[in-house]
């Protein structure tokens, strides 16, 4: 298990306070696993699913509305992925710091959050293995995953690694007993 991944803030799955998930967030680099993940936690809860991939537009307010108006709904990507990539890319960040801990606030509430981080080694071979163009370069995989770990730090959430489908049915079963 990487460590890195699941360093101090796993989401603690016996909560002190009942409160209501209504919107699961999938983060991570690219070929970590998420659209697996996002197609089979959607079909077993029976939620709408969503896709918030970098769009034009003021980013901060497009975040902030999808996280207040989520609905059982699987989010495919977050701020999170706003922030990482502009890093990677050497882009200016869409939105202000404070505007950023704000966004990550909105983000946890009545939420469960997964990250999506399995090893480099099954990355690279997803990267390999995949027969159209990617925006991400091969080279730009470890430290893609490297800013996920720290963007991510500090945030509640699960851990995925990605390894099998084994792995994949115990964290559908786990969230989905997370939100009855």
């Amino acid at each position: 298990m990487d460590k890195k991944c699941t360093r101090k803030y796993i989401f603690n799955t016996t909560p002190s306070i009942i409160v209501t998930v209504n919107k699961i967030i999938i983060e991570g680099p690219d070929c970590s696993g998420k659209s697996t993940l996002v197609d089979r936690i959607k079909n077993v809860l029976r939620w709408d699913a969503k896709s918030l991939h970098h769009v034009e537009g003021d980013q901060f307010n497009r975040y902030l509305s999808e996280y207040v108006s989520a609905n059982n709904t699987v989010l495919d990507r977050s701020h999170f992925s706003e922030i990482v990539y502009s890093d990677l890319w050497g882009r200016s960040r869409p939105f202000t710091k404070e505007e950023g801990r704000l966004l990550d606030f909105a983000s946890q509430r009545n939420s469960v959050i997964i990250f999506a981080c399995p090893t480099l080694e099954i990355m690279e071979s997803r990267y390999k293995k995949r027969k159209f163009d990617q925006q991400i370069k091969f080279e730009e995989l470890e430290k893609s995953r490297n800013l996920f770990i720290d963007t991510l730090n500090g945030i509640k959430k699960l851990a995925y690694f990605s390894r099998d489908f084994e792995e994949l049915d115990n964290l559908v079963f786990k969230v989905k007993e997370m939100i009855k």
